[in-house]
């Protein structure tokens, strides 16, 4: 099963989003310093949170709210598991925890 934890980078996002077909909204983060990006595509709107690496699914149509990162009867959903990979870098099966993985990432901060 596939883990995912380290938040992309905010280039990195906005590549992966674009390459994915998803449309991407990040004026409110330029321009007016929200801690917001906002994510599109046909009936899902997902609203991502830059501080704290959270986000929240939205169907365009209805209005309704569908889930959030924490959701775990979507994960099995193909849509969810592209919002995953354009959010979060997926973790290499090696590495058993995130703190494990982070650590790779950045050693002089362990």
């Amino acid at each position: 099963m596939k883990k995912f934890g380290i938040v992309r980078e905010i280039d990195d996002l906005e590549r992966k989003a674009d390459l994915d077909g998803w449309e991407i909204d990040t004026s409110d983060y330029y321009e007016k310093g929200s801690d917001f990006l906002f994510l599109s595509k046909k009936e899902i709107s997902v609203a991502f949170n830059t501080f704290n690496g959270r986000f929240f699914i939205i169907n365009n149509e209805t209005k309704n709210f569908i889930g959030t990162d924490q959701s775990i009867s979507l994960k099995k959903e193909v849509w969810y598991k592209e919002i995953l990979k354009i959010i979060y870098k997926e973790i290499p099966e090696r590495f058993k925890t995130k703190k494990e993985f982070s650590r790779q990432l950045n050693p002089l901060k362990s």
